[in-house]
This record gives C-alpha cells, structure tokens and sequence, in this order.
C-alpha cells in the first residue's frame, strides 16, 4: 500500500499537463554567474532521492513501520505546495535561480504566505517521501538536501533583491519559508 501511495504522489510530483493549444516557453538560457553547480547538486540529490535512494532502502531493508502515515501527509502536502507554487509563477517558472528575462515579481496565490512555497514544498517532499516507505536512511540525504536548498534560497534571495526593486518591501512583510514563523 505504502510503495502504490509513493509512486503515485511521485507521478503526481513529475507528471505535467499542458494545454496543447499554448506556445511552447523557451527554455531559459542560464545567465553569467548562474550557479549551475549548485543547480545541478541542488536537483541530483532530490531526484536521487526520491528515485533511487528511498525505493533502494525500502527494497533492502523493508522500512520501518512508524511515521508512514505522518510522511505520506507531509509528501502530500508537498507535492501541493510545490505545485501550486508553480501554477502561481506562471511564464516566471525557471529552474535557474536568475529570474526570467522581462519577468514580474509573483506576490499572488502562495506568494502572499511566504516567499518560497516551492521550495518549502521540496523540503516537505524530501523528508516526507522516506517516510511514507518507512526509510531512516534515507533522511541523510534529505538533509543534504535541505542544506543546498538553504544555500540556493540565499543566493536567490540576493538576486532578487537585485532585480526588483519593490523586493525589499516584499521580503520585509512576508516570511522565508513558514508563514509568521521563518
């Protein structure tokens, strides 16, 4: 049961519908000093993550039974805020930490509770997938994880304040990552 939740919340994660009739985006182009190390660190370890090193441990070691429950919500949920996010952002969707060319600065939907839903959508991800298979080994790599996302929401951060101007104003009425909290 906990393996058919898993590998439909992954479906749910990587599995996108677009509208045939819509333009094809171009793909973004990374600029000069776009941190592509970062980057690509930043998605190996989630796409590992979630297709490599959870599965492998749940098929050696048989996960253990507690926290499933609690991990297939927070993967859920996850998988919600990661996805709403993007729906929010829109034409300003890029994996690259520089923001589009001619791009706006998206306050709406998730936007408005915290600066970074899609990133605390892969956090909830990257710890509540181990467990919904009952992993514990796993978690070492959410952490790593959660420690390049940290290093990636700094540097975007910055670059942001460097290109909008009402940033600022912005980053000083909403949160980081949880709403009145961080």
């Amino acid at each position: 049961m906990w393996a058919a939740i898993y590998a439909a919340l992954v479906l749910a994660l990587f599995v996108r519908v677009q509208d045939a009739t819509a333009a094809a985006r171009p793909a973004p182009v990374p600029g000069h000093g776009e941190p592509l190390r970062l980057l690509g660190v930043h998605h190996a370890l989630f796409y590992a993550l979630l297709l490599v090193v959870s599965p492998l441990e749940a098929t050696a070691r048989g996960g253990g039974g507690q926290g499933r429950a609690a991990g297939a919500l927070l993967f859920v949920a996850g998988v919600g805020l990661y996805r709403w996010g993007a729906a929010a952002l829109g034409p300003a969707l890029s994996p690259l930490v520089t923001p589009v060319a001619h791009g706006q600065l998206v306050t709406r939907g998730p936007y408005r509770l915290v600066r970074h839903p899609m990133y605390l959508g892969q956090l909830c991800i990257a710890f509540g997938a181990p467990l919904t298979l009952g992993c514990r080994w796993a978690l070492a790599v959410s952490l790593a994880a959660a420690i390049v996302l940290v290093v990636r929401i700094r540097m975007e951060e910055d670059v942001l304040s460097q290109t909008y101007a009402d940033y600022g104003t912005y980053r000083a009425r909403s949160k980081r990552l949880l709403p009145f909290v961080f």
